[in-house]
């Protein structure tokens, strides 16, 4: 395939990850979930064109992002967390043992997300939530991710089946 080719398939997906982006900080709906969705959006690329192309436009659009979308918190959460996750997976995916694969996961992303709530809370909206509310959003977020983990791989294959449909 030719570079232009790619170049512009990338920079379609990569506005597409900041048009969920802002859509989502407009709907108010999509603190969390916008930067899901553009997270997995960049998986097909990235898996197409290699760890090159995937990290250009993760930095593409946390850039474009950072400029035109006004939740810092949101913004965060990408650029912390589910915009590098997918780059991050199969390296996560070499150990062995899935409990600990699992652990190991777990703990990465209660560091990640605990650094970016600690952030939000203590330096952007002081007294946002209290510790209560901390501890019961931590928990229902270690779900979310459990079930965000659960898809990543499915969207994966549900991509290589369409795309290879499309060839």
């Amino acid at each position: 395939m030719k570079q232009s080719k790619r170049i512009a398939e990338c920079g379609m997906m990569t506005a597409l990850c900041v048009v969920i982006m802002i859509v989502g900080n407009i709907m108010g709906l999509g603190l969390y979930i916008s930067p899901m969705i553009a997270g997995l959006l960049l998986i097909s690329p990235g898996k197409k064109y290699g760890i090159k192309y995937h990290m250009t436009m993760y930095l593409a659009v946390c850039a474009v992002s950072l400029i035109t979308v006004a939740d810092m918190e949101q913004n965060l959460m990408f650029l912390c967390f589910f915009g590098c996750y997918p780059m991050l997976r199969p390296q996560f995916e070499k150990i062995q043992a899935k409990p600990l694969r699992m652990a190991v996961k777990l703990i990465y992303f209660n560091l990640v997300i605990a650094a970016v709530e600690a952030l939000v809370i203590f330096v952007l909206v002081p007294e946002s939530m209290g510790a209560g509310m901390f501890i019961a959003f931590m928990v229902l977020f270690n779900l979310t991710f459990v079930c965000y983990d659960f898809v990543v791989p499915r969207f994966e294959l549900l991509l290589k089946r369409y795309l290879g449909k499309l060839k």
